[in-house]
């Protein structure tokens, strides 16, 4: 019998994420370069902080994200910085769909507020398949911490040994199946549909 619950990443399986690409459009705005973008917003962890939980209101994760960017940027050209850097994957997209129909589904990303609460406007072709989606920072921690995962399958109710987790990182893979996931480590979508039907979805 197939998993009751099929979670997926978004960045790298439901589409392809270019941070260089996003440190070049938030640079065209700003007029800062894209290494000293990085240095200030990615290098200095305040990222993965706020994937973390540390910043989970919307508003104040924006007014810091432009403090150290050293431009008031709006809401609408960091969503615009964000999706521009975003590819959508179709092979697993359809995939998703598909599998969606034979079992729930939920997205499961390391992001914070801006991306939780705009993501029919960043990648409206996974908000329209995933209805269930969670950041991390809702979590108060990341992956591949098996506690994010295990706060994640209590939220919703599933136990987790029911549950099929696809991700691109390894690291986060073995954290899911640390927490009693079953895990796939995404390199390729062929990879990914064998191992579909192996657990028994209909392609």
């Amino acid at each position: 019998m197939p998993p009751r619950l099929v979670i997926f990443d978004m960045d790298d399986v439901l589409c392809h994420y270019d941070l260089g690409r996003r440190l070049r459009l938030l640079s065209q705005v700003s007029g800062q370069t894209p290494r000293d973008i990085r240095a200030a917003l990615w290098d200095s962890e305040f990222e993965g902080d706020s994937d973390s939980g540390a910043f989970p209101d919307p508003a104040h994760y924006l007014a810091e994200f432009g403090k150290r960017l050293g431009y008031p940027l709006s809401l609408e050209q960091w969503i615009a910085a964000r999706k521009g850097a975003m590819e959508p994957h179709h092979e697993v997209l359809a995939l998703a769909r598909q599998i969606g129909s034979q079992a729930r589904l939920a997205l499961f990303t390391n992001n914070g507020p801006l991306v939780k609460h705009n993501l029919e406007a960043l990648f409206p072709e996974a908000a329209a398949i995933f209805a269930e989606r969670y950041c991390s920072y809702e979590f108060d921690t990341k992956k591949p911490d098996p506690q994010s995962f295990l706060r994640l399958t209590e939220k919703l109710g599933v136990t987790p040994a029911d549950c099929w987790f696809i991700d691109d990182k390894r690291s986060n893979v073995q954290g899911a199946r640390i927490a009693g996931l079953i895990g796939h480590h995404f390199r390729s979508f062929e990879p990914l549909r064998d191992e579909a039907l192996q657990l028994g979805f209909k392609a």
